[in-house]
């Protein structure tokens, strides 16, 4: 079977990294950027250095903050809307995953014509976009990498994907002291979305050697350092390695995609506002037990990973030990698993279960195929 893997062309990575901004976006020919970035980050005064690089080097950029947890398609709208009014020629996105989505669907629209809705959906992107270059300040989505950018759509209650490879970076700066300020919570949530889209990636039907090996370490690196990370925001080893696994996964997922965990979560009702990284981690015990016997060699690899002793289990009793390893971290990290403890209505379980289902980009290469009435008991179930 003949494969392709892709992935963005450039990362640069270490302790102040961020300080070759300048020299990646000449490299793209820029000399105006619209840098996005979020009101926190502002308030913390994260992009000044950004700013003063980028002055020092002859590049003038404007800065555009926005305060919305999660990007509708009216935030990409106005941000393209700045971007093309200080006439920039490239796009810095600076913060998280949401904030990096953002940046991603604003450069569609500064190249190709709205509404963006139009675009939900995998290759329906026409044609290039404007540059950008994303430097994340959360360790959890890997969008900096990532050829995705996902986006409320509010007329269907749920959250819908970009998927194109015009949408991937020009380059991604990995800065873990750009992670240090991040609150124990989001460190939490952030990183159980991380390893839950190397896991979904490491299982699904479209897994290949070069991106299980992605996925695997990713896996290691968060599974040895996220409780490490959450309880010291100032390790900076521990924050590297969070940091540095998000990308990993993104380079796999992005390749793969994902499964029935990132179905449910991206289901769930969008009025509820509630985080995505929350979402996937209260989810994701859920979403082991639904696979774990489809495919069992792996799930006891990654039960193994998350500390389960494999001595004297065939796989198929360590796989199912995987779930219960996995409500062990994500109680330890201070998150309850299911959907009732986040104000989920059972009521809404069947809108979710039909919404997931429905998902064929996640649920195609999930390793076990489920329909809604499937996806609803196991809702139930685990509620």
């Amino acid at each position: 079977m003949i494969h392709t893997f892709q992935t963005i062309a450039r990362i640069i990575s270490g302790n102040g990294a961020v300080q070759s901004i300048a020299r990646e976006v000449h490299r793209v020919g820029a000399t105006q950027a619209l840098i996005l970035t979020s009101t926190g980050l502002v308030r913390r005064k994260t992009h000044l250095p950004i700013v003063a690089d980028l002055k020092t080097h002859g590049i003038s950029a404007t800065v555009f903050a926005r305060d919305t947890a999660e990007p509708c398609p009216a935030d990409a709208e106005d941000c393209a809307a700045a971007a093309r009014s200080c006439r920039a020629d490239v796009i810095i996105g600076l913060g998280g995953g949401s904030i990096l989505d953002c940046a991603k669907a604003a450069a569609v629209l500064t190249r190709h014509p709205g509404p963006i809705e139009k675009y939900f959906g995998q290759d329906l992107v026409p044609g290039p976009c404007m540059p950008t270059i994303l430097i994340p300040t959360t360790a959890g989505t890997g969008s900096e990498v990532t050829s995705i950018a996902v986006l409320e759509d509010k007329h269907n209650n749920a959250k819908k994907a970009i998927v194109s490879d015009y949408l991937y970076a020009k380059a991604a700066i990995l800065d873990p002291e750009l992670t240090v300020s991040m609150p124990s919570r989001i460190t939490a949530s952030t990183g159980m979305d991380a390893f839950v889209h190397a896991m979904e990636s490491y299982v699904n039907r479209t897994a290949t050697t070069i991106t299980d090996g992605l996925n695997l370490q990713a896996m290691r690196c968060i599974a040895r350092s996220i409780r490490t990370a959450c309880a010291d925001g100032q390790h900076l080893t521990a924050r590297a390695d969070m940091l540095y696994a998000s990308a990993l996964a993104g380079m796999g997922f992005s390749n793969t995609q994902n499964g029935v965990i990132h179905a449910i979560a991206m289901a769930a009702p969008a009025e509820h506002h509630l985080p995505h990284g929350l979402l996937v981690a209260a989810v994701a015990p859920m979403g082991i037990m639904f696979n774990c016997q489809a495919a069992p060699e792996k799930y006891a690899h990654i039960a193994e990973i998350l500390g389960c002793d494999p001595q004297g289990k065939t796989p198929q009793e360590c796989a199912g030990y995987a779930a219960c390893a996995m409500k062990d971290l994500v109680a330890d990290l201070g998150i309850t698993p299911g959907l009732a403890a986040h104000g989920i209505k059972r009521a809404e379980l069947r809108g979710i279960a039909e919404r997931a289902a429905a998902a064929r980009r996640l649920m195609d290469n999930n390793p076990r195929q489920g329909t809604a009435d499937d996806l609803h008991a196991l809702l139930e179930e685990y509620f």
